[in-house]
């Protein structure tokens, strides 16, 4: 029955008979391949899943080849409904998923497709348990024995699994038995593992037979040949060049290609042997390319090109052969293959459909390529299919799932007529009714037997088994087998004793030992280790250990025989004495090395190598899991703006009983306003005077009033006084002002009111705020007089009457904006520019006699505090404004009082930013910190206040890191490089921090109130609530991002406050992982192991260079050993190294920030990126330490590579390095020297910082004195930056390889919206490619070569994205504004005049600003904090 169809199907009574008997217990149903098996599996999940009784509980269908996986999830879903089906195989990465992941998965599904490994693995790792699973059906069922996945399965998890808890057992298998000798022992064995019960079909056989018919079996015998590869082959000619050895580089490829050949020689002949061998060769070629240290050696490259073309000079000599048909009989051929094809001929026919099986792969490909090339078999239509490929590298490359797909629906639809299949189609694949299956190599047993046979279902069809001449004993195995078979159906019909009469004696092979079988490991978790899984775990752990291009893949080294030992690589950071381990003695050499991996992989667990989960740890997804001290990660994924409760310094003056009080205002010692707000502001504790220049706040005095009506009514009056005053000194733009929490009011010192309401009622009564001005105007007021003109929203300081002009004058030239150049006089300008049909009804009625008076306008609030004011002195300075006296209304507001309208935007950010900060002091419970600071650190960018949080971010942000770094590298003594990083970044990551703000409730007191500019200002909201403690509330929005920034900006204040140890106070009571706040060297005390009696010589000269004596030379060797180095005494520096790295960005950016405060955050982290990128610490490693002539390695090519390394270094300057280190590429290994003796002199210090800030100045000053904000950008970053100005962002870099002259060389595309505008530059390298891609296409960006205008639609892409829109409505712009989000950024900031705001914005607007070279770019959303 196929499973092809994912129609419903109607069962057969054979199979509801096999049904019902699954329904009353656990079964294994040994049916014929084609009978249906899957639709029975099908019929009771069905039944399973509707069981009431299963809530909740998981199906898991276990097939044993990955092409079945598709294929029976497909059949599932077409005859289930509702039921939610997932397939799982290896090529999906799901080894590499973590745990969040799979139980996300498990808990999305009902039914889970799988191969057995990996549902091993999920038991393995506790992932799921056995309790949990209502039904397992296993497919192939006779694959569980001996260590297969399913029978670890059964052995360790379901045999260890309460009786009332397993799940119910479902097998599927066309034969039970692998073996003629014993057939009961098999069963028995099957059953016992499986706990059910074998059965076949015993009361619809006829049925069974009819709709299965098996095929007739036949012997094809042929004359077997050996013989040794002709003169002429391409075998002997290229190996009598001796260049094969060399060519292929491992003497084990060599002789398992050798083996190869010899194999397809003897069974196929000369011809498909060269064949094969001609395939592999062009293969290899195409693989070989310049490895790491060829690319830096000349003669390696040399010689690589020679031999390359000497290989394919003999393969174009032999190509012609293969284009040739063979004649019959030909010896080129085999006699087997002509057997082979004499039988094919026999069914000649348009309806012959075929399989033949072939034991290897690269044979099954060379044959499907020969038969149609052999006389009289022209007609025959051929095709492979073959498993995904094994670990031999001479083995011909498997087919992907798609592939085998695709070859088995064409075969399905007739288009080939013979199929050769390696082994992969024996079970499972659907294939149709087959007429002819042939046997090519020797039926190696029972099971494969029955499962080939039942490939041919059509009736008539016939069963070949191609056998040689001289082999009876061959002949005899394989009729025994075919007996066996046949007795199955009559063995499993027959009524067996419970006990049956098994020969203990009989042959055991795949049966585990009692001890294998009781050996168990279960971790806290509930995760199991066995014999078997401690094998790959070993393996995985090792695999995981760091290395570079110079060193191999670092695994365990087994030896022994029923007694194993294994040796852990050196790498591994645990005690000497914990790398060797001797397993007990075993029955079997496979048991041994099983025991001794097992007894290895305890330990390391015990040494925290594998976690409780036996996860060697892997990188997990940032965000997801926990932190190095195994908390769970906060929840932080929000949407871009959220909105939140902040503290606001400001209480609600219009609630019913609110106090009011006014907080005079000093401007360059002269009162003449006041701040009324609804509390008392504790200014003595806020305002420094530093920051605010002329400006300051005084204590506030209580205003009292006779009634309740009348504070209202002076409220009134007060909110339409600012109203007026804000038109013309802040903003035009309309808001409600009788809903705010803050107003200035003008103060009458000598008066026992305080607030000079006289003054108040003037502007803010219609009738009095607008006075015509006379000529007699400026006679009558003493002091500064305000003014406005009628047609325009601006306040003017009177300067003069000008009794030199008249109405008539030509207009005088004036500096700035000049209206009225061009016109005859000031008469005919106003005449002509403000008619009254123009301006409405109110016609200004300027005469020709008017009276010339000449103001200073003056300019509206900034957002800067230390810009807003503009001292009386300065304002000549400003634009001048000459216009007739009909033209101007006098603006009852003193100039002192306007002054304080002028800084009310920043006074009003600065008390509250204060007061934020003051409130967060107390409620995180913080140390004390440098006030000031604390607040820039607590600033956004976007408030546009001269100051904000990014730069102390950029400080912060290295403190954080190292922080974490020491933590973790203590805390975890025994985890490599590649655990502890993983521990670190999920520890330091956006999402952590963000989460850690959000739960220490942060945004509380971050100030984001945001001032683009001075039109969208408004003063604070009157709308608030009420904390418990009764403080009040306002909402605001925020950029997420601006959370986890303040967080490092608050650490860089605390750094800048007091060193490091603030910092690990600071960070405590935020609860970041830093272990808490007691100093490391009183926290880690370090016991230095004994030294060497003598120092040697090279060390004593290393320690010269740096100026630092270690305690214990040990660390020293540590730092200096590469993963290559086969010796144990000490680890590989790459622990040293990872610690290191943290101290060295720290000390580059402790150096940077004081040296250049003017610096913007991007371009201060530019600089530190262009000194502690590799190529710069390499040149310090070779120039200042020559660490290069003392790394203990075992890697020839390290050697040479290092001193190529060494040559370019000395000739150049660090100046040119710093500029241009992004097109060095020294071997990473010099670098990582550098940062791993860092770290051992901090460790060796116990973790002294001081000790350590010596040797970096010693060794580090040549080249942080040529460091300087303004350093090119690399090719990169510098076409990122500027296409993003240009407002494109889509930009694509595609990767691909070339072969040019035989060596492969590396070519980046650079796509903007998906076209390459300029033709890539190969190099050897793809970080250089791509920066060499990237600078030829600025050159023709900047040339004017490419048009981008036409190319680009970036700004229409963005207009209506949901960011877009989300930023849009945060900035306070309409839906409808032509300018996107970018444009009015850009031009926002760029007014704002600060230096900061410019990239924030952009940033903001989506515009990515690259601050690092390729490759060191600062990591998106789930990336490191950076």
């Amino acid at each position: 029955m196929s499973t092809s169809d994912p129609q419903e199907l109607l069962p057969r009574a054979y199979q509801t008979e096999i049904f019902e008997r699954a329904l009353k217990g656990n079964i294994v149903a040994a049916l014929a391949t084609g009978s249906g098996k899957t639709l029975i599996a099908a019929l009771l999940l069905r039944w399973m899943a509707s069981n009431p009784s299963q809530a909740g509980k998981k199906i898991f269908f276990l097939v044993p080849k990955v092409p079945l996986v598709e294929q029976q999830k497909n059949f599932i879903v077409g005859q289930t409904d509702g039921l939610k089906i997932g397939g799982y195989i290896g090529a999906m990465g799901v080894d590499l998923w973590d745990r969040p992941k799979w139980l996300k998965e498990l808990q999305e599904h009902d039914v889970f497709v799988m191969t057995p490994a990996i549902l091993l693995r999920l038991l393995t790792h506790a992932y799921i348990s056995l309790k949990q699973i209502s039904l397992l059906i296993v497919d192939e069922a006779h694959h569980v024995r001996g260590n297969s996945p399913e029978a670890q399965i059964f052995h360790h998890h379901y045999h260890h699994t309460d009786k009332e808890y397993r799940p119910k057992i479902f097998g599927m298998t066309a034969s039970p038995v692998w073996s003629p000798k014993n057939p009961h022992k098999h069963i028995a064995d099957l059953e016992r593992l499986m706990d059910s019960t074998i059965i076949s079909v015993q009361e619809n056989v006829a049925e069974l037979i009819h709709y299965s018919p098996l095929a007739d079996v036949a012997i094809i015998k042929y004359v077997a040949t050996w013989q040794d590869a002709p003169a002429d082959s391409l075998w002997t000619e290229i190996n009598n060049y001796d260049i094969l050895k060399d060519f292929i580089e491992q003497e084990e490829t060599y002789i398992s290609l050798e083996s190869r050949y010899q194999h397809a020689l003897d069974h196929l002949g000369v011809l498909a042997a060269d064949r094969y061998l001609y395939t592999y060769l062009e293969s290899r070629i195409a693989a070989v390319g310049l490895s790491a240290q060829a690319q830096s050696i000349l003669g390696d490259l040399s010689k690589l090109r020679n031999q390359i073309q000497l290989v394919r000079s003999f393969l174009e000599k032999h190509k012609p052969r293969f284009d040739i048909q063979v004649a019959k009989y030909d010896n080129i051929v085999s006699a087997k293959v002509w057997e082979l094809a004499h039988l094919l001929g026999k069914y000649k026919s348009d309806r012959l459909q075929g399989i033949v099986f072939v034991e290897r792969r690269d044979e099954v490909k060379v044959l499907a390529w020969l038969l149609p090339r052999l006389q009289d078999s022209e007609w025959i239509s051929c095709a492979s299919i073959v498993g995904h490929g094994g670990a031999s590298e001479v083995a011909s490359i498997g087919m992907t799932v798609k592939a085998q797909e695709a070859t088995v629906r064409e075969f399905r639809e007739g288009k080939y007529q013979v199929l050769f299949a390696s082994s992969v189609a024996e079970e499972g694949l659907d294939f149709q009714y087959l007429s002819l299956v042939v046997m090519f190599d020797v039926v190696k047993n029972v099971v494969s037997f029955a499962q080939s046979r039942g490939r041919a279902r059509k009736a008539g069809s016939a069963y070949y088994a191609m056998l040689p001449t001289n082999r009876p004993d061959m002949e005899a195995k394989f009729r025994a087998i075919v007996v066996a078979e046949m007795s199955n159906t009559s063995l499993l019909a027959t009524k067996r004793p419970d006990r049956m009469d098994i020969d203990d004696d009989d042959d055991d092979d795949g049966i585990l030992s009692d001890t294998e079988r009781r050996a168990r490991y279960v971790t806290s978790k509930g995760a199991i280790l066995t014999y078997s899984t401690a094998l790959v775990l070993l393996a995985e752990l090792c695999a995981l250990l760091p290395t570079d291009e110079y060193t191999d893949s670092l695994q365990p080294k087994y030896s022994g025989g029923f007694q194993a030992m294994v040796s852990l690589p050196p790498a591994l950071p645990i005690p000497r004495d914990a790398l060797d381990y001797i397993g007990p003695p075993c029955r079997k050499k496979a048991e041994a090395k099983r025991a001794v991996a097992f007894k290895a992989a305890v330990a390391l667990h015990r040494f925290g190598c594998f976690d409780d989960y036996l996860h060697p740890v892997r990188e997990p997804p940032v965000g997801i899991g926990e932190d190095a001290d195994g908390r769970r990660v906060p929840d932080a994924r929000t949407e871009k703006i959220i909105e939140v409760d902040s503290l606001t310094a400001y209480d609600n003056p219009w609630k019913e009983g609110a106090q009011l009080w006014v907080h005079p205002i000093e401007i360059q010692g002269r009162t003449a306003a006041g701040l009324l707000v609804a509390n008392q502001l504790f200014v003595d504790r806020l305002l420094d005077g530093r920051e605010l220049g002329p400006v300051r706040l005084h204590h506030g005095i209580q205003l009292s009033f006779d009634s309740e009506e009348e504070r209202i009514e002076r409220l009134h009056l007060v909110a339409n006084f600012n109203g007026r005053a804000i038109d013309l000194s802040i903003t035009s733009k309309p808001f409600d002002i009788k809903n705010r929490a803050a107003y200035i009011v003008p103060l009458d010192c000598n008066s026992s009111a305080l607030v000079d309401w006289d003054a108040v009622r003037r502007l803010a009564n219609p009738a009095t705020c607008s006075i015509l001005w006379t000529p007699q105007t400026h006679l009558d007021i003493e002091g500064p007089i305000l003014a406005r003109h009628r047609r325009r929203h601006r306040a003017m300081l009177f300067k003069r009457v000008r009794t030199d002009l008249t109405c008539l004058s030509p207009p005088e030239p004036i500096q700035g904006h000049w209206p009225e150049k061009g016109y005859k006089s000031y008469f005919h300008f106003y005449e002509e520019f403000y008619p009254a049909h123009k301006h409405g009804n109110s016609p200004l009625g300027v005469t020709e006699e008017d009276t010339m008076l000449e103001f200073i306008e003056l300019p509206k609030a900034r957002t800067v505090v230390q810009r807003a004011f503009v001292p009386v002195r300065e304002v000549d300075r400003q634009h001048t404004v000459i216009a007739p006296h009909h033209a101007i209304i006098l603006f009852p507001l003193s100039l002192y009082v306007f002054q304080a309208f002028n800084v009310l935007p920043a006074l009003i950010r600065h008390i509250m930013g204060h007061i934020r900060t003051q409130e967060a002091l107390k409620d995180l419970h913080l140390p004390p910190l440098d006030q000031a600071r604390f607040v820039e650190a607590l600033t956004l960018p976007l408030v546009c206040a001269g100051y904000d949080y990014q730069r102390l971010e950029t400080l912060g942000d290295s403190c954080l890191k190292l922080a974490t770094t020491v933590h973790v590298f203590n805390r975890y003594p025994h985890k490599h490089e590649g655990q502890l990083h993983p521990l670190r970044r999920n520890s330091i990551s956006n999402i952590y921090l963000r989460g850690r703000a959000l739960q220490r409730s942060l945004q509380l007191y971050l100030s984001g109130e945001r001032v683009l500019d001075g039109r969208l200002w408004k003063p604070p909201s009157a709308d608030v609530t009420y904390d418990p403690r009764g403080r009040p509330l306002t909402k605001q929005e925020l950029p997420r991002k601006a959370l986890q920034d303040c967080m490092e900006s608050t650490l860089g204040v605390a750094w800048l406050t007091g060193g490091m140890e603030m910092v690990l106070k600071v960070g405590t009571e935020l609860d970041l992982c830093f272990g808490g706040a007691v100093p490391w060297p009183e926290r880690y005390a370090r016991q230095h192991r004994d030294a060497p009696k003598e120092v040697p010589p090279a060390l004593h000269s290393l320690m010269e260079k740096l100026n630092y004596q270690f305690n214990d030379l040990w660390l020293l060797m540590e730092a200096l050993t590469h993963p290559s180095c086969p010796a144990k005494e000490t680890p590989t520096y790459n622990r040293l190294e990872f610690m290191g790295d943290a101290l060295v960005d720290l000390f580059v950016i402790k150096y940077l920030f004081p040296r250049f405060p003017d610096a913007p955050p991007g371009k201060l982290t530019w600089t530190r990126s262009a000194a502690v990128n590799n190529a710069t610490l390499a040149s310090i490693s070779v120039k200042e330490l020559s660490l290069d002539k003392y790394v203990l390695h075992a890697a020839p090519s390290l050697a040479q590579a290092t001193l190529k390394a060494r040559a370019e270094f000395e000739a150049m300057p660090y100046s040119a390095i710093v500029a241009r280190y992004w097109s060095l590429q020294p071997p990473k290994v010099l670098g990582d020297l550098l940062e791993a003796v860092i770290g051992a002199v901090f460790v060796d210090s116990g973790f002294q910082l001081e000790a350590v800030w010596t040797v970096l100045e010693r060794v580090m000053s040549p080249m942080v004195a040529e460091l300087h904000p303004n350093l090119p950008l690399d090719p990169t970053s510098e076409l990122m930056q500027s296409l993003a100005k240009r407002g494109c962002t889509r930009v694509r870099f595609k990767k691909a390889e070339v072969m040019d002259s035989d060596v492969r060389e590396y070519v980046v595309r650079v796509l903007v919206h998906e076209t390459e505008l300029a033709e890539p530059v190969p190099a050897f390298t793809r970080p250089l490619a791509q920066a060499f891609s990237c600078d030829a296409l600025q050159k023709a960006l900047e040339a004017g070569a490419i048009d981008l205008e036409k190319l680009c639609t970036c700004k229409e892409d963005r207009l209506n994205t949901t960011d877009e829109k989300q930023v849009r409505k945060y900035l306070g712009r309409a839906d409808d504004d032509p300018e996107d989000v970018p444009a009015a950024l850009e031009r926002i900031a760029a007014d704002s005049d600060d230096d900061g705001a410019v990239q924030s914005l952009l940033a903001l607007g989506n515009l990515d600003e690259i601050s690092g070279p390729p490759g060191n770019e600062e990591e998106q959303e789930e990336g490191d904090s950076a």
